[in-house]
């Protein structure tokens, strides 16, 4: 999938272009409004005249949300769903890799709980093991898009509109739609 965020000076501008890329048909999976992160009060909120305007354009509504919440532009967020995902995988291999490595060594390293209690005391290290492993896995993962997500958090500071876009894989925007409204920058974060 492709994302695209797209920084705009207003959220009138942003739910505009969001109505026009649907309108153009183009396949949108996602699409996020994420509000500035500064306390301007200008420009925040549509008028009811432009309310107006947009609910005749699209019934489609973009709810605005804080940057910390979406997963492509906070890479706390990725690194936990990575842990998560390692976790789900290292933990029973843990488990299993130190009940076997307890019965195949011959060690007598925790004889002292007997014969049923040291392959246990060993797949509980071994799961320790696969939770600290998931932990220093997402540790170890930068994003190869970094600079572009501490650029986009910068611009979100400043007080500028995000437009997160998500495309199926190997469909572009319409790019004519999208520089119709000026926008200050349009990033391409991902291509999965």
């Amino acid at each position: 999938m492709s994302i695209c965020v797209v920084v705009l000076n207003e959220r009138t501008a942003a739910d505009q272009l969001n109505a026009q890329l649907r309108e153009a048909g183009t396949p949108l999976v996602s699409s996020q409004l994420v509000r500035p992160a500064t306390n301007k009060t200008e420009n925040t909120e549509p008028s009811t005249k432009e309310a107006d305007k947009k609910s005749t354009a699209t019934s489609i509504d973009l709810q605005p949300v804080e940057i910390n919440t979406v997963e492509i532009l906070t890479p706390k967020l990725a690194r936990q769903k990575h842990q998560r995902i390692m976790a789900f995988w290292l933990l029973p291999f843990g488990l299993v890799g130190g009940v076997l490595t307890t019965k195949i060594t011959g060690l007598d390293t925790f004889a002292r709980f007997g014969t049923v209690g040291e392959p246990l005391v060993g797949g509980l290290v071994g799961l320790i093991s696969g939770w600290i492993g998931s932990y220093a896995s997402a540790a170890s993962v930068n994003p190869e898009n970094a600079e572009d997500v501490r650029l986009m958090r910068k611009r979100n500071q400043e007080g500028r509109w995000l437009l997160v876009l998500e495309t199926p894989m190997g469909i572009d925007l319409n790019w004519k739609v999208v520089q119709q409204f000026k926008p200050i920058a349009v990033t391409r974060l991902s291509d999965l």
